[in-house]
């Protein structure tokens, strides 16, 4: 059985989310909320990585209604249609993380770019050699952030780019199969199952961010609003929210 997770707080349906080219102004109207019946309410916003032992999740969790599904797909088969045949070819070496498009992929943990851009079944992809020689795959994405390229150093948390469903296929190709992140950390020649490892990280993800958005809600419902402010900027991204398809 997949692990579905949805994460929801209440929004006001009239928010309209704009691209933020920096600055406080732009970033105090991303934060900034809106006033129902004298209660703070966030715009849709994508919480800060949360590090747990040196690490964090790869997909940015969100404060609105939004679905991240995490199958345990580790070795499920891998076919090909050859010659009018579907055959099989393999397995898969690691974990698809369903997402919306347009979501923050997140680096795992510290490390280099080791590869950066598009190869025919993983599309758009990110490789990072961590710190601890492993290397870290992220594939599928819609695109790469700005300065993320081969030699860049990366941290855990670092924004790598954003969920897509590019691949199978020449440059640009997508749409082959609904928006996700695929994710594998190979150790030495072999891949390595990174699904415990991944619940562990959206556990902890899950727990501290509903201990942020508590706090926020708390100072909301006192009208606390300059105390609001400071805090949701100590606990959401600067980034606009996914549209989804």
């Amino acid at each position: 059985m997949p692990l579905v997770l949805l994460t929801a707080v209440a929004w006001p349906a009239s928010s309209t989310l704009r691209q933020q080219t920096g600055g406080s102004a732009a970033r105090e109207d991303f934060l900034g909320g809106t006033t129902v019946a004298s209660t703070l309410v966030p715009k849709p916003a994508y919480y800060l990585p949360v590090v747990a032992d040196g690490k964090a999740f790869p997909v940015a969790r969100s404060n609105y209604l939004s679905l991240i599904e995490l199958p345990n797909n580790w070795h499920a088969p891998r076919l090909r249609l050859v010659n009018g045949k579907w055959l099989l070819v393999g397995v898969h070496q690691g974990i698809d993380i369903t997402a919306e498009r347009g979501t923050p992929i997140l680096s795992m943990g510290p490390g280099v770019v080791e590869n950066a851009g598009w190869t025919f079944y993983s599309g758009t992809r990110v490789g990072v050699r961590g710190i601890d020689g492993r290397y870290y795959f992220y594939a599928h994405l819609s695109s790469i952030q700005q300065g993320i390229v081969v030699g860049a150093r990366v941290s855990a948390g670092t924004v790598l780019g954003l969920v897509g469903n590019t691949g199978y296929g020449l440059a640009g190709h997508r749409d082959e199969f609904p928006p996700h992140l695929h994710f594998g950390i190979e150790v030495g020649a072999q891949w390595v199952n990174p699904y415990p490892t991944l619940v562990s990280l959206y556990a902890a993800t899950v727990g501290t961010t509903e201990q942020w958005q508590a706090a926020l809600d708390h100072l909301a419902s006192a009208g606390r609003r300059t105390a609001w402010r400071t805090l949701a900027g100590k606990t959401y991204m600067s980034l606009p929210a996914a549209g989804g398809e």
